[in-house]
């Protein structure tokens, strides 16, 4: 999971890698640490602006790791954006060339990352329980990012992949099974003991379940579209989770006020009934902006589900069947 040379008697087997998949989340906080490092340097020795260390260090995180799961970040946004059957998604993704979507989600992620770190976190401060900043929160995403890859490998089916990489891929489809319950165990209590010792128990627990959220709803996408995840879907979606992770870290006193203001809203004035109730809540700004942000959710949702396209089943039965049709009618012209 990174470009640093490793000794030349590791065997590099697939069966391997499946096993080692316990180790991401640890693999994870070395590379935050390392990142946590160069961050800090560049903000308080240089005395540079939290925004410059934040690209600094996203540029050695992107040489340190040779760009591998941006690159499902990007290969994945082209699928799932430009294809429009099961068979397309397969084709974009295995193609090198990076479209429109991949570029699009690349920079995004980029984007997002860098803003939240330098412009939202910023400086460093090292609190055992409390830490806040930049560094610490680095460490944790890297770490908690990389445990949705063991859950999704053992929660999902790994579907068989095609171009230059399957041979080495292809022992993965029956290796999974060596991604155990014990073995996923071992990586989620890991991250959240890290988790801990940075923020605390109760931060820490919803952070690794919004992490495990995000994963799951991304597994949900891999199996609608894909039948499955492979590896490119889950490098995008330690992406994601990082993105998710960054977000909830910096989020994370923001979202106790709302969650205190509907608490107070509610009790307070539990006096009043029905509209004259729900009038008072809606008058608070920010319950009002996470109503706004659900009834949009929800809209969005049901437009595609009763508006959308058809079902991605349908459509690859739909290709098969044109497919089949074009095939017969060549025989008889021939």
């Amino acid at each position: 999971i990174t470009r640093l040379p490793s000794p030349s008697w590791i065997d590099l087997h697939p069966g391997y890698l499946m096993r080692g998949m316990v180790y991401f989340p640890i693999a994870g906080s070395v590379l935050g640490c390392m990142y946590a490092i160069v961050f800090d340097f560049v903000n308080v020795s240089l005395d540079l602006p939290p925004s410059i260390a934040a690209s600094c260090m996203v540029s050695m995180g992107l040489y340190m790791t040779g760009c591998f799961h941006e690159d499902g970040l990007a290969d994945s946004a082209d699928g799932l954006g430009g294809g429009w059957s099961k068979s397309q998604v397969l084709k974009i993704m295995t193609d090198s060339r990076v479209g429109t979507f991949g570029c699009a989600a690349l920079g995004m992620f980029l984007l997002i990352k860098v803003q939240l770190l330098g412009s939202v976190l910023g400086v460093s401060h090292w609190q055992l329980w409390n830490c806040s900043g930049g560094g610490p929160a680095i460490i944790v995403s890297q770490t908690v990012a990389r445990l949705s890859a063991p859950y999704l490998i053992r929660t999902r089916d790994y579907i068989a992949e095609v171009g230059p990489k399957s041979p080495f891929y292809v022992f993965m489809v029956e290796a999974k099974y060596l991604v155990s319950w014990g073995r996923l165990a071992i990586a989620t209590s890991f991250s959240l003991t890290l988790s801990c010792v940075m923020y605390g128990p109760i931060v820490s627990t919803a952070l690794i379940t919004v992490v495990l959220v995000v994963a799951h709803l991304m597994g949900n996408k891999g199996d609608y579209l894909l039948g499955g995840v492979m590896g490119d879907f889950l490098g995008s979606t330690i992406c994601v989770c990082e993105i998710a992770a960054l977000t909830f870290i910096s989020a994370k006193n923001g979202i106790i006020a709302t969650c205190l203001s509907i608490r107070d809203e509610l009790l307070f004035d539990s006096e009043e009934e029905g509209f004259f109730l729900l009038s008072n809540v809606y008058k608070n700004s920010s319950i009002r902006a996470v109503f706004h942000f659900v009834l949009l959710s929800l809209a969005l949702k049901g437009w595609l589900a009763f508006v959308g396209p058809p079902d991605m089943y349908d459509r690859e039965d739909n290709k098969e069947d044109k497919d089949t049709t074009c095939n017969d009618n060549k025989e008889k012209e021939n």
